[in-house]
């Protein structure tokens, strides 16, 4: 474990902009930054980080926390391993302290970890076969040098070679202490029928696969030569560390630009990304020569709303993927392309036309992609009717992914003088279409709803009254308040655990309001520990609640508005809150005693005089609560 004290130092050194800032494009808004949440979908940003604070909040999934809570997130980190890793690019000395970790957590760790030894292990392993042994230097690193790579960008990328040899990985690292289990589970090495093992990738120049931060997740291996009979790529199986339809090749190197460009330019290859940031282009990244998926698309729109597919000049190819383009339409980024010129890549014509050339060719070349598909498309119809309706109704069912009425307006009435045709039957076509797409969506996310809720024996719709929403108020007044003064020499904090204390009618009944409790009252003192303790904390759930209170300022809760607490400006008011509060605390407690000795006076053996007597006297605690609401009551 890690002493409070070097947590503290870590947060004050660790800027929480610039850790957001490396997983998502900031944009500032007043004193804050905003954001697409990297956690869930989003279209508008509900993602904020709080420089002040020292925290980011989303209030769409409602995640929140500080650098270190972020980092846990982002790449499946313990408390302890996020705040190392920050530690070391801060140079924050950390003190270590005792305690225990579960059994199950030090499992998972140790797999990570000898995962990542291994994978970086195997980069160390071909960078040495590339450069210091001679089938390295006169084949491997001779086809870099043909493909136009520098010595620099070789580093840079940290391009390797894996020998032709079976077992030349397998035997290396295992003389060296790697286990065998742990190089087949990082997709490393494979094993033969008979139980032995020998290497994925042989006689191949080697592509490292990193992931958003940089840390190497797996390999890509290209063979050398047109007469190989065997696949052009080999790349590693999905694994605890890699998942292949949420990376995207380049990411890592490419993101700084991408933020600062505001666009990012998608190839199909390696080599294509390579080449383009040799030349100077570097918002570029690969899809790996796979089709689009969400993850991607998720982790695209992370850094930029704004997408240029570069298509190599292969009309069939084109063609062929032009379907895929309609994943990135429907995640409402703007789609544009450049196509290349046939028999060319990006990779072969940047190399012939040069960094400045070939940016101009991009800057010029680009279009609109619907209006590039309805060209496309169009050119094979010639003055077949039937066939020109089937491509105008491929070309529109395009358009109507796009969520924005506007852009979609815009696109159509484009469209009608591109197809020759009337902008008002385009319209009534896109409209249907449109249509059936929101009524599928809307049908998926209640079948959905359904099936989860059938199986939890959960009836739909189903309402619920819970104190949820009064405890949710209670923590917020006790979060930006406790410090402030209440009366004489009470602050509110004070008088809060004065009324716990003298109450017996109050009690919670969330276990999240328990928790934070237990972080307040120990050993039955009750102390508050200041808001960072909460911010700061290694419980995600809490350190999430906490960036949720503090990041919504003197906005006000949803929490009062479900108990229709009126609050005129909560900063000036704040002790009218926390009476009101407990008023309604009180009351709904004694509505509960009430209902339950109603109950009582059903059963003839009850002694009913005093049932009666004692409702008697609920119901007038009840009105004088009542009276001291106001405006605020509210009738059961």
């Amino acid at each position: 474990m890690i002493s409070p004290g070097s947590i503290d130092l870590l947060l004050n050194a660790a800027v929480v902009e610039d850790v957001v800032g490396d997983y998502v494009t900031l944009r500032r808004s007043g004193s804050r930054f905003k954001g697409l949440c990297p956690f869930h979908d989003e279209k508008t940003p509900s993602f904020t980080v709080t420089p002040t604070l020292g925290i980011y909040k989303c209030f769409g999934c409602q995640k929140g926390g500080n650098s270190i809570h972020f980092l846990m997130e982002m790449e499946n980190l313990s408390f302890a391993e996020a705040a190392r890793q920050l530690a070391r690019r801060y140079g924050v000395e950390l003190e270590e302290t005792g305690g225990q970790e579960t059994d199950e957590y030090k499992e998972n760790q140790k797999l990570r970890e000898s995962l990542q030894a291994v994978l970086d292990y195997a980069a160390g392993f071909f960078s040495t076969q590339l450069h210091d042994t001679e089938n390295g230097r006169n084949i491997a690193l001779a086809y870099f040098k043909e493909r136009g790579f520098t010595t620099d960008t070789i580093h840079k990328w940290g391009l390797g070679y894996s020998p032709d040899d079976w077992e030349a990985l397998t035997k290396q690292a295992q003389k060296d202490g790697y286990s065998l289990d742990y190089l087949e589970q990082a997709g490393l090495v494979k094993k033969r029928e008979n139980g032995s093992p020998f290497d994925l990738f042989r006689n191949r120049v080697m592509f490292r696969l990193q992931s958003v931060s940089g840390k190497i997740i797996g390999f890509a291996g290209r063979k050398m030569s047109s007469t190989d009979p065997s696949p052009k790529y080999v790349n590693s199986p999905e694994t605890e560390l890699y998942k292949k339809s949420d990376n995207l090749f380049g990411i890592f190197q490419a993101k700084q630009a991408i933020k600062k460009s505001d666009k990012v330019y998608l190839t199909e290859g390696y080599t294509d990304v390579i080449t383009l940031h040799q030349a100077g282009i570097e918002n570029v990244v690969a899809s790996s020569g796979t089709a689009l998926t969400p993850g991607q698309i998720k982790l695209l729109r992370r850094f930029s709303p704004n997408v240029t597919v570069l298509y190599d000049g292969d009309l069939a190819g084109i063609k062929a993927s032009l379907r895929g383009i309609n994943l990135l339409l429907a995640e409402d980024l703007n789609v544009r392309v450049v196509s290349l010129p046939e028999g060319e890549d990006p990779d072969s014509l940047c190399a012939k036309m040069g960094g400045e050339a070939f940016k101009t060719f991009l800057q010029e070349k680009e279009e609109n992609f619907i209006l590039f598909k309805a060209k496309l498309l169009l050119k094979d119809v010639e003055n077949d009717p039937l066939k020109k309706s089937d491509a105008v109704r491929d070309i529109l069912d395009s358009v109507a992914e796009i969520r924005d009425p506007l852009k979609r307006t815009a696109l159509n009435r484009q469209l009608a003088g591109v197809c020759d045709m009337e902008e008002a039957l385009l319209s009534a076509e896109l409209s249907k279409l449109v249509r059936k797409k929101t009524a599928d969506v809307e049908q998926q996310t209640y079948t959905e709803l359904k099936q989860i809720t059938e199986a939890a024996g959960i009836e739909m719709p189903r309402e619920t009254l819970t104190d949820e929403p009064q405890e949710n108020a209670f923590l917020r007044l006790l979060m930006l308040h406790a410090d402030k003064p209440f009366k004489e020499e009470l602050t509110v904090f004070d008088f809060i655990m004065q009324e716990l204390h003298n109450n017996d009618l109050l009690t919670f009944s969330i276990p999240f309001t328990q928790k934070v409790m237990n972080e307040i009252i120990r050993d039955d003192i009750a102390t508050w520990p200041g808001q960072q303790h909460f911010v700061n904390h290694s419980d995600a759930e809490i350190a999430s609640w906490a960036a949720s209170v503090l990041s919504s300022g003197l906005e006000l809760s949803k929490a009062f508005e479900d108990v229709h607490i009126y609050v005129l400006h909560e900063e000036d008011n704040y002790k009218h809150e926390v009476i009101s509060l407990f008023l309604h605390l009180r009351r709904k407690k004694l509505d509960m005693i009430i209902r339950e000795n109603m109950e009582k006076l059903k059963n003839p053996e009850a002694e009913t005089v005093d049932i009666l007597e004692y409702l008697e006297y609920l119901s007038f605690m009840r009105l004088k609560i009542a009276n001291e609401l106001g405006g605020a009551v509210f009738t059961m």
